[in-house]
């Protein structure tokens, strides 16, 4: 069986090689002096060292091995030949610009093909591309960091100290991971064994009772520890389908509901239909709304998502959200909501104001297993220079003040000291991931904001989330802006959805608008539409997911490269960023997330054709 002393700390070698890309040699040069072996004269990198470090032994004042290339595919070789010999390279310095060869990024990814592991600094004295940019071509970003030109000799040992540890660290890790599969196989030997043992001693009970006795209850004990294993294992794989099947679900009705909101705008717009009828299809389109904005919350919860700052109401929010909070938080827990008429807005994500309120609520109930009270408020308060003394994390200046409080078990000091940190938990195994807190106080501290928090034990807990108001002070509830007169148009859209109903809306919709509209049902079938009519096409509009293996953006693709001032408007029922597609806008796209409104879909394709740009 696998000793566990070797499982807990497992051997580990520190990897002192470096390899540093560079079509300058005096850069080579100056990146020996900081990193390589030293004679005791140079105190002026050991002071700096000592300063950032701590005092260090004296046995060993030299660091690392540094071998140095003056183009990127020179600098693949050497870490091909590294790791055929098996002494890797830990990191790497590149240069962004080295010509005539490749640069930068294409090193940088060809390198990745060959030792995935290598952790790489950028080294660059030019802008050259954006920390976007660099997302979208190097993926992924855990193992690359930026070093500006000139560098400074302190921030180059920082990294490669940090860097070559982290890669040690990673290697350390995967030889834990190993002895742990190891050690789980073992284990399942063993308990087959005990089994078969154990039927053994059952069949000669009478001349050895108390020995077969003995085993079975040892096989019991093993039994019920592999057992707890496996409930935490199907815990697990349950709460990542039902993320999976939360977007799922909100995908597909956010297509019903775009149809539902279509025609509904369609016939309030329809001067033929009584006023009567209109007031009714008002109804059903504001049932649609607050359907979407379920579909919103079902993508924040099952998806990352960027983050949108718009002028918001607080109240608006906590209205919306409050009759999905009565079905979490269960029957046995009263929710009250004490919210002033009027409150100044602020700036914030929607998606994310819901997540800190479905946190904190699921916190609270979690604190209340017998039942309580849950209170949620709001209020618009003034902090000043004695406020702020007393909490550090305080601001002065105006404020929406969240509270959030319950009638639970509340918490110690010590515990409360710590709720916020990463992985902190009071639950028991399997119970808890120690992350909602955490990330509460991230998106609080993203929004320019702090948290206070007041707790008693058996008394109940406070949480007061501090956001700054607005600088526009523009009432943020009004539900409707008034319609601009959107400009007609005469150009020819291809139209791509594989669902029947919205595609007729679309096209209707466009058609009022003066445009031609061709249709297709699927990617393959606007490639047949486009070699009858390709040449008059000016946009594609197009869903994201389609059926046949064709979906929207490969389909742009392809018709982009024959054509390649096509517009395209992307459209889907997820958010923009969903599946880890990386989806991005960029010049001459646009992407619009079911349901949207007919005046939106006009506008964005009239801005898209005269361009201009969208929101």
């Amino acid at each position: 069986m696998t000793n566990p002393d070797v499982l807990m700390n497992p051997p580990t070698t520190q990897n002192r090689r470096i390899l540093v890309i560079d079509d300058n040699r005096t850069i080579h040069d100056d990146f020996r002096k900081i990193l390589s072996k030293r004679d005791g004269t140079d105190t002026v990198l050991d002071e700096a060292e000592a300063a950032i470090f701590g005092a260090l032994p004296s046995v060993e004042t030299a660091r690392y091995q540094v071998d140095a290339a003056s183009q990127g595919e020179e600098g693949k070789k050497m870490v091909e030949q590294a790791m055929a010999e098996g002494r890797p390279y830990a990191l790497a310095f590149v240069d962004m610009r080295m010509p005539p060869g490749w640069d930068g990024i294409e090193t940088i990814k060809r390198i990745w093909e060959v030792c995935p592991d290598l952790q790489i600094v950028i080294c660059t004295a030019y802008a050259d591309c954006s920390w976007v940019e660099l997302q979208e071509k190097t993926n992924p970003l855990d193992r690359l960091l930026i070093l500006r030109k000139p560098f400074d000799p302190v921030e180059v040992l920082q990294l490669a100290h940090a860097l070559t540890e982290k890669w040690r660290l990673l290697q350390e890790s995967r030889t834990r991971l190993t002895a742990v599969e190891r050690m789980v196989a073992e284990r399942t030997q063993e308990l087959e064994a005990a089994r078969i043992a154990a039927l053994n001693m059952m069949e000669d009970a009478v001349r050895n009772r108390e020995k077969s006795e003995q085993a079975y209850e040892d096989l019991k004990r093993e039994v019920a520890e592999r057992r707890q294993v496996e409930q935490q294992l199907r815990q697990s794989q349950k709460m990542e389908a039902f993320g999976q099947l939360a977007g799922g679900v909100a995908h597909d009705f956010n297509n019903i509901l775009a149809v539902i909101m279509g025609y509904s705008t369609l016939l309030m717009d329809d001067e033929a239909v009584d006023e009567g009828i209109k007031e009714h299809l008002k109804q059903v389109y504001s049932a649609g709304e607050r359907a979407a904005n379920l579909t919103r919350q079902l993508l924040t919860f099952s998806r990352k998502k960027e983050m949108q700052v718009n002028s918001l109401n607080l109240n608006e929010v906590i209205d919306n959200i409050t009759k999905m909070l009565g079905r979490i938080i269960g029957e046995d827990i009263k929710l009250q909501c004490r919210c002033p008429s009027t409150l100044p807005p602020i700036q914030a994500d929607e998606g994310m104001m819901e997540q800190v309120l479905m946190n904190l609520a699921v916190n609270a109930r979690d604190a209340m297993p017998k039942g309580g009270q849950l209170s949620i408020g709001t209020d618009r308060v003034t902090t000043d220079a004695a406020h702020v003394q007393h909490n550090p994390e305080a601001q002065a200046g105006d404020f929406i003040c969240l509270s959030v409080r319950d009638t639970g078990c509340g918490m110690t000091q010590e515990v409360r000291a710590r709720i916020f940190e990463p992985f902190f938990t009071t639950k028991g195994v399997g119970k808890g991931t120690g992350l909602g807190l955490a990330t509460v106080f991230g998106i609080v501290k993203q929004h320019q904001g702090w948290i206070e928090v007041e707790s008693h034990v058996g008394v109940g807990t406070t949480f007061k989330v501090f956001l700054p108001v607005s600088p526009n002070l523009e009432a943020a509830d009004e539900k409707t802006t008034p319609r601009t007169q959107i400009r007609r148009g005469t150009e020819t859209i291809l139209l791509v959805e594989d669902e029947v109903a919205l595609r007729g809306l679309t096209k209707i919709t466009l058609q009022r608008f003066g445009y031609r509209v061709l249709e297709a049902a699927s990617g393959v079938d606007a490639l047949s539409v486009w070699e009858q009519h390709g040449s008059r096409i000016d946009l594609l509009l197009t869903d994201m997911v389609m059926p046949d293996g064709l979906a929207g953006r490969e389909l742009a693709r392809q018709l982009q490269a024959r054509k390649p001032d096509l517009k395209v408007i992307y459209v889907s029922g997820y958010s923009m960023d969903s599946e880890g597609t990386g989806f991005r806008a960029r010049e001459g796209v646009t992407f619009l997330q079911k349901p949207y409104q007919s005046q939106k879909l006009a506008q964005a394709v009239r801005n898209l054709l005269d361009g201009k740009a969208n929101p």
